[in-house]
Parts: C-alpha cells; sequence; structure tokens
C-alpha cells in the first residue's frame, strides 16, 4: 500500500537474497480474518499463488504486487511480526502440487489453505434469450465495464449462455448498470436482452488452496 514491502522484493530481487521478511504488526497471514473468525490460526505456508488469491480477496497483510519481484527467481518470502519476533509467521514460497500418491492419503481439509472475504459487492446480472449463441456478448459487456473505468472482480455465465453475472464493486453498482444499458441499448430495445439488473449488499468469500482441485471430498 505505502511501497515498503514492495521495494524490500525488489531489494531481494536484485541481491539474489535467500529470503525476503516482511516485518509487520501481525503474527503472520491468518486462516481467516481473526476479528471475524477468533480461532483461526496462523498459516505456517502458502505458495506464491495461495498468497496472492487470499491477499486479493481481502487479506490485508499481503498485497499482491509484493510478490511479483520475488516469483521469477523463487526467492521466498517471510512475513513476521515486529512486535513478535520470536514468532515464527509465515512462509510465502514457490507453489507446489501434490502428487498422485500424495493424494490417495490426504485429508480432504488439508487442501485447503484459508478462507478470506470482500463485502460491499454487487452483482450485475444480464440476461436474455437473444444472448444465446451469440459471440461477443461477454468481450461488449466488458468493455463497458472497463470504459467506465469500472474493475469487474469475478464473473460466471450460464452454459446455455441465457445469462452473464459480473461482480463489482458495490459503490459502482449504478454506474456499471448504466454503461451496461447504454452499450445494450438496442438489444434492450428489441427485447434481445431482458434485463440488465444489480443485486446489491452481496459479498465474496474465497476459498483458497492450490492443492484442493486433486483431492477428492474438498
Amino acid at each position: 500500500r505505502n511501497g515498503s514491502d514492495y521495494s524490500a522484493a525488489c531489494f531481494a530481487r536484485l541481491l539474489r537474497a535467500n529470503v525476503c521478511e516482511i516485518w509487520t504488526d501481525v503474527d503472520g497471514v491468518y486462516s481467516a480474518d481473526p476479528r471475524q473468525v477468533p480461532d483461526s490460526i496462523v498459516i505456517d505456508s502458502l505458495g506464491y499463488k495461495e498468497a496472492s488469491e487470499l491477499a486479493y480477496f481481502g487479506a490485508k497483510v499481503l498485497h499482491p504486487d509484493s510478490m511479483v519481484p520475488l516469483v521469477e527467481n523463487r526467492i521466498p518470502m517471510r512475513i513476521r511480526n515486529s512486535f513478535n519476533p520470536s514468532a515464527q509467521g509465515t512462509l510465502v514460497r514457490s507453489d507446489r502440487k501434490v502428487s498422485s500418491d500424495e493424494v490417495k492419503v490426504l485429508d480432504p481439509a488439508v487442501g485447503v489453505k484459508g478462507f478470506s472475504t470482500m463485502q460491499n459487492i454487487a452483482l450485475i446480472n444480464v440476461e436474455g434469450a437473444g444472448m444465446i449463441g451469440v459471440p461477443g456478448i461477454a468481450g461488449r459487456m466488458f468493455t463497458a465495464l472497463h470504459d467506465a473505468n469500472i474493475s469487474c472482480i469475478l464473473i460466471a455465465q450460464a452454459s446455455s449462455e441465457y445469462s452473464i453475472c459480473a461482480a463489482v464493486p458495490g459503490d459502482d453498482a449504478q454506474k456499471a448498470k448504466a454503461a451496461i444499458e447504454r452499450t445494450f441499448r438496442f438489444e434492450l430495445y428489441e427485447k434481445l436482452v431482458a434485463a440488465v439488473t444489480v443485486q446489491k449488499d452481496v459479498s465474496i468469500l474465497a476459498v483458497v488452496g492450490e492443492n484442493m482441485a486433486p483431492i477428492p471430498g474438498v
């Protein structure tokens, strides 16, 4: 946020350091927000991708950009607490996939490293029978959001192509709706697009773990 973590990562890369230590005011990266989940625990180690996902979806101790200089040179990052230097903190290191033999013996819970949330989200839904099989609908929708300078947090589309949904910051909900309606004004007039609707006060819960996919039961 203020650049110090990113600067440290840049210096670690330039100096080809063995590790980049980031000193903050918490014991490391927690499995969930301790303010909302009192029994959350400090995660011993994370892959770069896992840490990036947790940071993107709300983990405040890390910023995704701070890891960019380290990934290419596979330099690990350790998050430690300035007020509790004896704590080992969290090690962020190269991603590691479990082998097929490991999958057979691992408990499903092993694949999950942490949970993170984003608040004040709005869902913008565009639906209509006239969208089915028509190329470029998603592209036009995201171009409209881009032109309105609105970040799209996640997307989902029905396999039937009847509807497409995007999550945007809640404060941009009406601005996003207006931009999409302008883009599809012809389709709305001709009833090819039935409606552009907004669902406010939504939260995103992200379950993060690089090895969830191959482990049955997660």
